[in-house]
C-alpha cells in the first residue's frame, strides 16, 4: 500500500472468465452494482441532499505485498475513485480500486499481471441527528450505525469474488482538526474458490476497524486499521485465521491547500491476508506483508 502501465487493462475483466463461471460473476457484478446504485438512490434523495461533499482519484502504488500461494513479493498499481459525502442524517463513503499486479501474480489469460477491482459502499447514521442529543456520548464527540457492502473480482485461477455485508457502531473521537473513528462490527462473507469450483459462505466474523486523517505539521496524518476475526472454514476445508490490515500515510498538499492535489508515503501492513493461515501456508510467508506505499490523489 518498475511501475506498469494501465493500458493493459482489458476493456472488460469479466472477459477473462469463461462459460458458467462468466455467468456467475456477471450474476454477482450485476447483483453488487445494483445494490450499491440502489443505496446511493436512496442516500441521496432531495430530503437528504448532501450539506458536503467531496470527490477524488488517486494513483497509489504498493512494491512488496504478499498474495497467498504467489512465491514472490507482488507490485501492484492501483487506480481509485472515491466520493464521501455528508447530510443531515449521517454520511456516505464509497470507494472503488482498480488493481495491476506485476506478473509474478499472473492472471488466468497468460503471463501478464492479473488485474481486479474491489471497492465498498458504506452509510453511516449519526445518533446525535437521530436523537437531537448535542451532548456527546462520554468521550465520543458522536456515535454512528454503520452499513458497509463490499464487492471485487479478479482474474486469476483463483477466481475470487468476495462479497461482505458489515453492520456495526462507530464512535467519533475529539481530534482539533480533521476526524478519528473507532468502530466494532460484524462481518458476514461469501466468496468463491476457481481451484474446487465452488463458492463458499463464511460464517460471521467480529470486525475492529479505526480511520483517521488529522492535521500534523506542513500536511496530514491519514490512514485505517481493520482487525477481522476468523470466519470458519475457507473453501479448502481449512480455518481462518483473525486477518489484520493497516495503512498509514502522511500526505502534503501540492500548490497550496486550494489546488486539490495531494502526494504521500507511508507503509501498508497485510497479515493473514483474507484469513490465510500464514503459519501454515503451503508457501511460506505468502500471506503476510509490509510494503512501502506511495499516492497521488487529485480531489475535485
Amino acid at each position: 500500500m518498475g511501475v506498469e502501465h494501465f493500458n493493459k487493462y482489458p476493456t472488460n475483466l469479466l472477459g477473462a472468465f469463461k462459460g458458467n463461471h462468466m455467468s456467475r460473476l456477471i450474476s454477482h457484478n450485476t447483483l453488487a452494482l445494483a445494490t450499491v446504485s440502489a443505496l446511493l438512490s436512496l442516500a441521496i434523495t432531495p430530503a437528504q441532499a448532501a450539506n458536503w461533499s467531496d470527490t477524488s482519484v488517486g494513483m497509489r502504488y504498493v512494491s512488496d505485498q504478499s498474495e497467498p500461494g504467489v512465491t514472490d513479493s507482488v507490485s501492484k498499481n492501483v487506480m481509485t475513485f472515491t466520493h464521501v459525502s455528508g447530510d443531515n442524517l449521517g454520511s456516505n463513503f464509497f470507494t472503488i480500486d482498480l488493481l495491476k499486479s506485476s506478473s509474478i501474480d499472473p492472471s488466468n489469460k497468460g503471463p501478464g499481471g492479473a488485474q481486479e477491482w474491489y471497492g465498498f459502499y458504506k452509510r453511516s447514521f449519526s445518533l446525535s441527528a437521530l436523537t437531537g442529543n448535542k451532548g456527546g456520548y462520554g468521550v465520543a464527540k458522536d456515535l454512528s450505525l454503520i452499513a458497509r457492502f463490499d464487492a471485487g473480482t479478479k482474474n486469476t485461477t483463483f477466481a475470487p469474488a468476495p462479497r461482505k455485508v458489515r453492520l456495526g457502531l462507530s464512535a467519533a473521537m475529539p481530534v482539533t482538526a480533521g476526524f478519528w473513528d473507532v468502530g466494532v462490527e460484524v462481518m458476514k462473507e461469501s466468496n468463491h474458490n476457481g481451484i474446487v469450483g465452488k463458492d463458499v459462505k463464511f460464517s460471521s466474523a467480529p470486525v475492529f476497524t479505526t480511520a483517521w486523517a488529522v492535521a500534523m505539521g506542513p500536511g496530514s496524518f491519514t490512514g485505517f486499521l481493520d482487525i477481522v476475526g476468523a470466519k470458519g472454514k475457507d473453501g479448502f476445508g481449512d480455518e481462518t485465521k483473525a486477518e489484520t490490515l493497516g495503512r498509514a500515510l502522511y500526505m502534503f498538499d501540492i500548490g497550496g491547500a486550494k489546488s486539490g492535489f495531494k502526494a504521500g508515503a507511508g507503509v501498508e501492513y497485510w497479515n493473514n491476508k483474507f484469513g490465510c493461515n500464514n503459519a501454515k501456508s503451503f508457501v511460506k510467508n505468502s500471506c503476510t506483508a509490509t510494503t512501502p506505499v506511495m499516492l497521488v490523489e487529485y480531489h475535485m
